[in-house]
């Protein structure tokens, strides 16, 4: 998984793993979810941001050190691995929480625009809700194969909570 250039995680240059939603969201509850990502979501643009700031600082050195840049005697060398070793870290971080938050029926589209999709059900399809930093609330959403362009307006009632209830799992049979 590599990171976009938007900071968000990225599946795209291999097979697309099946991703199986985690949770299926109604609008009310998506957005409490929200209010309590927030802190987290400015945590993971503010990795997001140290990240680039080290690709550019790691462009720099190679720049300046040229075919030099990767012998382990040269004076940036220490430099060189400290910065390396600190983008795996952040990396390592900023991956673990979007698979988290991926687990859980949450799919971050993009960290620099504040994009971020739940995954819900609407008249027995499986769509994302829709919503982006600076909106007041989530008041749309998409098909899973559509994206922000695609987005279409919710309904009041489907934005009090109207959307589909998620399939039960069948349960132990009861027959004896």
């Amino acid at each position: 998984m590599a990171m976009s250039e938007h900071g968000a995680a990225s599946r795209r240059g291999g097979p697309q793993e099946e991703q199986s939603p985690g949770h299926f969201w109604q609008v009310p509850e998506a957005e409490e979810e929200l209010f309590q990502l927030a802190p987290k979501f400015r945590s993971l643009r503010v990795k997001v941001a140290r990240l680039t700031e080290i690709a550019e600082e790691l462009e720099r050195l190679a720049r300046v050190w040229g075919e030099e840049f990767d012998a382990p005697d040269h004076p940036d060398s220490a430099r060189k691995k400290d910065l390396e070793t600190q983008a795996k870290a952040l990396e390592l971080e900023v991956k673990s929480e979007l698979l988290g938050w991926r687990k859980r029926g949450i799919e971050v589209k993009d960290l620099s625009t504040g994009l971020v999709d739940f995954y819900a059900l609407r008249k027995g399809e499986v769509i994302f809700l829709c919503w982006r930093i600076g909106e007041e609330g989530i008041r749309f959403f998409h098909p899973l194969e559509g994206g922000y362009r695609s987005r279409r307006p919710l309904s009041p009632s489907e934005r009090a909570g109207g959307l589909d209830s998620p399939p039960v799992p069948p349960g132990p049979s009861t027959e004896s």
